[in-house]
């Protein structure tokens, strides 16, 4: 059996049979996944974030920020009375959208998620605040993975595209 056989057997892709787009969905894929991940890791282990009121700085911060009104009234309202809770959940989900992302695993799911948390982020910093602009390009950069269906691109969703 010629190797060639054997690796689309076993569902191998190799780099140099990639296009320029797939390439460029797997740097993306891969660095947004990093980016989450790495802060997932940071708010669990570094900083005591889910234990502490350590989130109420810079949640407060945004209130009195240049966010959008409405937004504030739901950070004052609901997000700063439970803020351990909210901690948790933003952790949680940055985690999930870190490993998801890494692995090409349910990368749509993965996609949405993290978007919904850029937004987020986005709008307690207000659309026009110059600290803004890496969310801005995130949200960019997570449409398109989303709308290349990243995973398919040496992630666990390709090979189970090939598996089903």
């Amino acid at each position: 059996m010629s190797t060639k056989k054997s690796e689309e057997m076993c569902g191998i892709v190799r780099l140099e049979g990639m296009s320029r787009l797939e390439l460029g969905l797997l740097i993306g894929r891969l660095f947004t996944g990093y980016w989450f991940l790495s802060a997932a890791l940071i708010k669990v282990f570094q900083r005591n974030y889910l234990f502490s009121d350590t989130l109420l700085g810079p949640l407060n911060a945004f209130v009195a920020g240049p966010g959008p009104a409405w937004y504030k009234a739901f950070l004052a309202e609901v997000v700063i009375p439970h803020v351990r809770l909210f901690a948790w959940l933003d952790a949680a989900g940055e985690l999930c959208v870190g490993v998801g992302l890494l692995l090409g695993l349910w990368t749509r799911a993965a996609c949405l998620v993290a978007l919904f948390l850029v937004l987020n982020y986005l709008s307690a910093k207000g659309f026009a605040n110059p600290q803004a602009g890496l969310d801005k390009v995130f949200i960019v950069l997570i449409l398109m993975l989303y709308l290349g269906n990243a995973g398919r691109v040496l992630g666990l969703d390709g090979w189970r595209g090939r598996h089903a």
